[in-house]
């Protein structure tokens, strides 16, 4: 019996699927359900955290993923956001918190991750705060149930 990993993305590459090696389908696969860390591949795909960083290096080079922050890739797909990402504002409606129970920094870090998983360093950039802040905000937040761990230091929206 022959394993065939299939690409469950559903978009249009600017490559051939069957050019693709089984470990490139396997890591957009996963890239398929967000961002994701070089150790976050490796871990979910078994290999070692350089083959899944090179991996990702070379979907890079064939402009199939980016990097928005070190350490963290994403998908490159051409799609308006709006239609890929729920609005800040169906997030909150959905919290069972008043508005004013969240400061500017908790906001700040839940639009964040409206886009996708992300790390404590990007957040920080992005929120111009230091990344104690960034982790500390990750914390409160997590302990509420609106964000959960992925994986060492990758988080994401709890949308359960």
């Amino acid at each position: 019996m022959v394993s065939v990993t299939r690409l469950s993305v559903d978009v249009s590459l600017p490559v051939d699927e069957t050019d693709l090696t089984p470990a490139e389908t396997s890591v957009l696969n996963l890239l398929a359900e967000g961002r994701c860390t070089p150790a976050y591949v490796a871990s979910e795909l078994a290999v070692r955290a350089d083959t899944a960083r090179a991996t990702l290096d070379g979907l890079r080079e064939l402009e199939l993923v980016e990097k928005p922050y070190r350490g963290l890739y994403e998908l490159r797909l051409d799609t308006d956001d709006d239609a890929k990402y729920r609005t800040t504002e169906t997030l909150l409606v959905n919290v069972p918190f008043e508005d004013d129970e969240f400061t500017p920094t908790e906001r700040g870090v839940l639009n964040l991750l409206l886009k996708g998983r992300a790390i404590p360093a990007y957040l920080a950039q992005e929120l111009d705060v230091t990344q104690a802040c960034a982790k500390d905000r990750l914390r409160e937040l997590t302990r509420l149930e609106l964000v959960r761990k992925v994986h060492c230091g990758l988080y994401e929206l709890d949308v359960e």
